[in-house]
């Protein structure tokens, strides 16, 4: 049986946020993180002008729509692993 981990990790953590049966679930809320952490980043770039080259990144980054794709290394990167485990 295969089940579907997404969460987020950066380089001093990794944080599951849910667990699914398909694939299809787990790319919803995957969706949600990644817009959750793009939503976050996004007023730093009218707020904090010595780092808006790093949040103009960030956004750029968080925009990529293909779990398969997005690096958003070393910043909170959200991903989906296919686990398989025993019944």
């Amino acid at each position: 049986m295969k089940i579907y981990i997404v969460g987020d990790n950066g380089p001093e953590h990794n944080t599951i946020r849910n667990i699914h049966k398909t694939y299809a679930g787990a790319l919803k809320e995957w969706n949600k993180l990644r817009k959750e952490l793009l939503d976050e980043a996004k007023p730093s770039l009218k707020k904090d002008k010595t780092c808006k080259e790093m949040y103009q990144e960030m956004v750029k980054n968080l925009s990529c729509k293909d779990p398969e794709k997005i690096d958003n290394y070393p910043y909170e990167t959200p991903y989906i692993q296919e686990w398989d485990v025993k019944e």
